[in-house]
């Protein structure tokens, strides 16, 4: 695929860029601690509360999970860390990025692009694609950028920033407390493209917070060193089906049985068990998932936000029944 395309994938948000200064690289001769970030971009990244900071601890930070990438080609995975230096309040904010970037970093020269994605679905997670210059990927991008230093490149919409991600918290804690809506019965306001992927991120990550990380049918729970959890968010009810980001119809699920669960090869019953239809269990091929039926859900932690039985029910009637 052309490099355009790699950043056009719907599992990452719009993309924006830095061409890298000299001190960015390793190759500088002072070895500055890692990729310094101008202040129009930190409003893509999670925010850092520089009231926390003073004369002893002019430094606030936190981890964030990557890729590296060098063009298509991944590199690594690792944390890094996303800091803001105050220093003591004698100087102008700077924030950077830290730690672990030594498979792209110390690649890369002066005027390099470093490309920045956040994961759709995820606060802390992104992805850092490095572009030499002198490549076609190089070339192609560059076109895109307009000669500026840095910024959004011209390429699908604005990303998602963190005013709108935290926007989004506030409606889904509001949804939470209302009555439980199993299909949108209004027409629903104009939502922009980052309000809609600002929603699936909060939802996503609420939901897997409830439930610990862990699958609630097989209790799997499976990370790498880097804090990257196998298990997925559901819908119960699909949004292209109505349903909404309402944590109330989320489940987490690992990826097979996310997939068996949305073609209705199992459901959930009433008493919150696991239901297998009988055409499903006649097959020797769903050996696996037979060994759950009859047995109870993992709940979500708050009683509140737990799976409401109308999205169970919508479940069973629409997808389960017709195994039967």
């Amino acid at each position: 695929m052309s490099i355009k395309e790699f950043f056009l994938n719907e599992d990452w948000d719009a993309p924006f860029f830095k061409r890298l200064a000299h001190n960015d690289t390793g190759q500088a001769v002072g070895h500055q601690g890692g990729i310094v970030l101008p202040k129009d971009l930190r409003q893509f990244f999670p925010t850092l509360d520089e009231t926390q900071t003073s004369a002893a601890t002019p430094t606030t930070d936190r981890s964030l999970r990557v890729e590296l990438f060098l063009a298509t080609e991944r590199a690594a995975e690792a944390i890094v860390r996303y800091q803001i230096q105050t220093w003591g309040g004698t100087r102008s904010p700077e924030s950077r990025i830290t730690d672990n970037l030594t498979p792209i970093r110390n690649r890369a020269a002066a005027g390099d692009i470093l490309v920045f994605q956040r994961r759709a679905d995820v606060f802390d997670r992104f992805r850092l694609v490095l572009l030499k210059q002198a490549t076609l990927e190089f070339a192609e991008i560059n076109a895109l950028t307009g000669g500026r230093k840095w910024g959004v490149l011209e390429i699908g919409e604005q990303p998602v920033t963190q005013i709108e991600l935290v926007q989004a918290q506030k409606e889904l804690v509001i949804l939470a407390d209302k009555p439980f809506e199993l299909l949108k019965t209004e027409v629903a306001r104009t939502q922009t493209r980052q309000n809609k992927i600002a929603r699936s991120a909060v939802f996503g990550e609420r939901v897997r917070a409830e439930y610990d990380r862990r699958c609630c049918v097989t209790g799997i729970l499976i990370a790498t060193p880097t804090a990257l959890y196998e298990v997925e968010s559901a819908h119960v009810v699909p949004l292209n089906k109505g349903g909404s980001n309402d944590i109330r119809n989320g489940i987490t699920l690992t990826q097979t049985i996310h997939w068996a669960f949305d073609r209705g090869l199992f459901g959930i019953l009433p008493n919150r068990t696991i239901y297998i239809p009988r055409q499903v269990k006649r097959m020797a091929e769903n050996s696996f998932l037979k060994q759950f039926e009859g047995k109870p859900i993992n709940e979500a932690k708050t009683p509140s936000l737990r799976l409401h039985e109308q999205a169970i029910r919508w479940h069973s009637e629409t997808l389960v029944k017709q195994w039967e």
